[in-house]
């Protein structure tokens, strides 16, 4: 087996750095972590090793910009331009310390909790490599984790990665021409001392104009008040989705077809709150009279959906070859009563139909939110950005023990289409990964995320993450779990 590869220390002597675009500034300084999980017998994963990191140097050749080096230590994060190295590739041997055989992991459905470990941390520097490839071998498989700096690109952006390294992988060609790293706009990067005066960086105009985000100067604390945050993977057929979203789309009557995925994060939302408050009120915690949201409709929930802005502000040739973040946040509120209502009412014995109706007002809700992010809602928002002294300190207005407020992101389309088949020497023959997965050392804050989908799946994969009281009130609860096909730990 190959020994563990060791990562060379980054060098700052590049001799030119320039600032990354809007989009990247805001963007969490920290890795991506995403698994993907392949089933390779023992005795061939020394040459499945080899074949991979073979295809990183070639990756590297190809797609110079992953072999960049980042500065994230300071207001403005940097990328190299000239100074590169190749792309680490770091091999690690973790059958003894993850103690799982791929056996086990398939035969469970590759529960999340798995790959809620400390060993699946990337830790990030204040001079950091663009792109980390980590291959993990355990018995009967291999974890290969694709770990990209958010500083430099989102999910979409490891989507791309995929599609080229499986390109390498299979003696594939792929379109290498250069790819377009600045932002749809004209950047305008402030070099003030953090001075805040004047409306473009006064918090509170900020948080009157943008509700979604904060202008602070210290992070927000991520220890739970009520209970560890726990997560696991809810399974839903997509003919239950698609049916409630055909009497949907008859109920709206031409006002446009919701997606599943926004079906499914109406109805999670809906839950999760209401789970979140039942916890608060045990714990006496947070609602502002000690046991019930205020009844006069004041009382609101919000969910921050993060949206893919690509194709909303770039031609399609741009969109295609754009590589960094794109990520906007839609803000959809709605009273709590609402949503509290809306869960007391829909019950699988209803019919689709009736739950349709019942979830109607919150879809809409989510539809209208997604929908406001467009090219005007983008460049409002970038030409106020760009002029921060210190896009650190512009965080989402989002505090995880806010049992009103949930979060939803998407991985749904990533890394599972046709033309992403791997070819690894060593496994039997060129095909997707068995699942991927959010890997990392403890669990995000409360969330929904769909996990991508193989072509032509049955299913649709939500990880849900919540404080373990309310995770334990989601599995009681008639109202979703009627909806759910199965619960993977």
């Amino acid at each position: 087996m190959t020994t563990p590869t060791e990562r060379a220390t980054p060098r700052e002597d590049a001799p030119h750095w320039i600032p990354l675009n809007t989009w990247n500034q805001l963007a969490p300084r920290s890795y991506n972590r995403f698994l993907l999980c392949f089933e390779v017998d023992n005795d061939r994963q020394a040459t499945a090793v080899k074949h991979l990191e073979s295809c990183a140097v070639k990756l590297g050749r190809n797609r110079p910009v992953l072999k960049s080096l980042l500065k994230v230590d300071g207001p403005f994060a940097l990328v190299g331009t000239l100074v590169q190295q190749d792309i680490p590739v770091e091999v690690h041997d973790i059958r003894v310390t993850f103690g799982k055989t791929y056996a086990h992991l398939k035969e469970t459905g590759f529960p999340a909790s798995i790959f809620v470990n400390r060993m699946f941390d990337v830790l990030a520097g204040d001079i950091a490599h663009a792109l980390i490839v980590r291959i993990y071998t355990i018995n009967g498989g291999l974890l290969l984790g694709i770990h990209l700096h958010h500083s430099l690109g989102d999910g979409k952006s490891i989507d791309d990665i995929i599609s080229w390294f499986s390109a390498e992988t299979r003696g594939d060609l792929y379109d290498t021409q250069p790819v377009i790293l600045s932002g749809p706009f004209h950047e305008c990067h402030c070099s003030s001392d953090g001075n805040t005066n004047g409306y473009s960086c006064d918090p509170e105009y900020v948080s009157k104009r943008f509700r979604e985000r904060k202008f602070l100067s210290s992070p927000i604390s991520q220890v739970p008040v009520n209970g560890r945050f726990i997560g696991k993977v809810f399974m839903f057929k997509v003919t239950t989705l698609s049916a409630i979203q055909n009497h949907m789309q008859q109920q709206l009557g031409g006002k446009g077809r919701p997606s599943t995925s926004v079906i499914l994060i109406a109805l999670l939302w809906a839950h999760a709150v209401k789970a979140r408050i039942c916890v608060s009120r045990q714990a006496n915690a947070d609602l502002p009279t000690g046991n019930e949201p205020a009844d006069d409709g004041t009382d609101h929930s919000r969910l921050l959906s993060i949206v893919d802005a690509r194709k909303r502000v770039f031609d399609e040739n741009q969109a295609r070859c754009y590589f960094g973040n794109a990520a906007e946040v839609a803000l959809a509120e709605l009273p709590t009563r609402d949503l509290l209502e809306t869960c007391k009412l829909t019950t699988p014995s209803l019919g689709l139909s009736a739950i349709a109706e019942r979830l109607r007002p919150i879809i809409r809700s989510v539809q209208d939110s997604i929908e406001r992010v467009d090219r005007d809602f983008v460049h409002q928002r970038q030409s106020l950005y760009a002029r921060f002294p210190d896009p650190r300190k512009l965080v989402l207005d989002y505090f995880p023990n806010d049992t009103r407020a949930f979060m939803f992101n998407s991985w749904r389309y990533l890394g599972m289409n046709t033309g992403q088949e791997w070819n690894i020497t060593g496994t039997d023959k060129a095909g997707h990964p068995n699942v991927i997965r959010r890997a990392g050392g403890e669990w995000n804050s409360p969330a929904a995320m769909l996990l991508p989908m193989r072509p032509g799946s049955e299913e649709l994969e939500a990880m849900i993450t919540v404080e373990e009281g309310a995770m334990k009130l989601l599995l009681m609860d008639e109202g979703l779990m009627g909806l759910v096909d199965r619960v993977v730990g």
